[in-house]
């Protein structure tokens, strides 16, 4: 009867609007953090700024790596729609604390708390997925996507204004904005569906939270390797937007440019959130996989060597358009050879292993940019995107058979 009560549309619809509200605060304020480190803390040579944000990230996503396996557990055990709540509040309290570091120690102190307690797109996931009927996950996931393009694309176009025209701390003001109405939408009108763990009537003693056999599957560990290959492909470049548009456009309205070229890829990102989420629903996720790998890789290397800013922002556009559409056809993958309840544990894993991809990523770009330029960073993305090619061939083909087998045995 429980199940009746939820009605898995409006959530959506809340939760699309609040991830909306949280990419936007983010974008109005994170990709600009080169410049702040020029501008603010005084870091003016390209080459070592650009080692101080691959430093910057690897903190963050070192943070987060842990942060997300963490809540993702704890997730299963309390609940979904807290652990976003939990992410969203911390977020709107820490970012904007990040425009008044005085230093770079400080910067990067912030970075690692605000990372570890922030964090809305895994548990916001884990909650519509978790509420959600079997045969919509595809769409549901699709159309979270898009909220969270679009809301990036909305936050780097208004953070690029912002940051013009009235400073870096406006920008990051509007951020803890923007993350606490996105909280409170979560908090007044998304409900959820969740049991907690019980005990067992003859030992007293909680049932086990992980069947560690079923983890460990061929299938699991493969898209689990997936995910650590796309965390290095998907995040090397993305703090680097900025130093690229300088290289290829000047100082000139840099500012606003970085907006551009990241709303151009964010509207990418929506564009494949719908097309996408539609396909995964209609057919086989196992035959989609494979062709966004390979548009992405070929996108990802135009941009990585765009003539001009147009070209930048029409390849950015694509080379979203393509990898915003990996992650969920993954996640669909893996719900379908998981138990849903430990979907929690398996979303926060996946996060987590990706998040490990960033630390990768972050701990090679530091060293690029400094003894190389900005452009091979984003030529590494591509390098890294057409490894995952080979390795999605025995991933499918080991998912497959663990889905037929786990249908047969539910």
């Amino acid at each position: 009867m429980a199940e009746l009560e939820i009605n898995w549309r409006k959530n959506l619809a809340f939760v699309w609007a609040s991830q909306f509200l949280a990419m936007a605060g983010f974008g109005c304020c994170m990709p600009f953090i080169p410049m702040l480190l020029r501008d603010n803390l005084g870091i003016a040579d390209e080459n070592v700024r650009g080692l101080f944000v691959a430093i910057y990230q690897f903190c963050g996503m070192l943070s987060l790596c842990i942060g997300t396996a963490v809540w993702g557990m704890l997730a299963d055990r309390f609940g979904r729609k807290i652990m976003l709540l939990r992410a969203g509040y911390c977020a709107a309290f820490f970012y904007p604390l990040l425009a008044f570091a005085p230093n770079y120690i400080t910067l990067l102190s912030i970075r690692f708390v605000t990372s570890f307690f922030s964090g809305t797109v895994n548990p916001a996931q884990t909650l519509l997925v978790s509420n959600t009927p079997s045969d919509k996950h595809g769409f549901v996931l699709g159309t979270l996507s898009t909220s969270l393009w679009s809301g990036n694309m909305t936050g780097y176009l208004l953070g690029g204004v912002i940051a013009e025209y009235f400073g870096y701390t406006a920008a990051f003001l509007t951020c803890g904005v923007m993350y606490l109405v996105s909280s409170l939408l979560v908090h007044c009108f998304v409900r959820e569906r969740f049991v907690k763990p019980e005990k067992s009537a003859v030992s007293g003693k909680k049932k086990k939270k992980f069947d560690w056999k079923n983890l460990a599957t061929p299938g699991v560990l493969w898209i689990f390797a997936l995910f650590l290959v796309m965390g290095i492909s998907r995040r090397i470049d993305q703090p680097f937007i900025a130093m690229l548009v300088e290289t290829v456009n000047g100082l000139d309205k840099a500012k606003l440019f970085t907006g551009i070229v990241n709303a151009g890829a964010a509207i990418g990102g929506v564009v494949s959130g719908v097309l996408i989420g539609w396909l995964c629903d209609k057919y086989s996720v196992y035959r989609l996989l494979i062709p966004v790998l390979i548009c992405s890789v070929v996108s990802m290397a135009v941009h990585a060597f765009s003539p001009n800013i147009w070209t930048m922002i029409i390849s950015r556009f694509f080379v979203y358009f393509a990898a915003g559409g990996i992650q969920p056809i993954l996640q669909i993958m893996i719900s379908r050879i998981t138990a849903e309840n430990l979907r929690g544990s398996y979303f926060g894993l996946t996060a987590s292993i990706n998040q490990v991809g960033g630390l990768i990523c972050f701990a090679m770009s530091g060293g690029i940019a400094y003894f190389l330029n900005v452009r091979w960073i984003f030529m590494t993305a591509a390098i890294f995107c057409a490894l995952m090619i080979p390795m999605a061939i025995p991933t499918i083909r080991n998912c497959r058979r663990e889905e037929v087998k786990y249908q047969k045995e539910s």
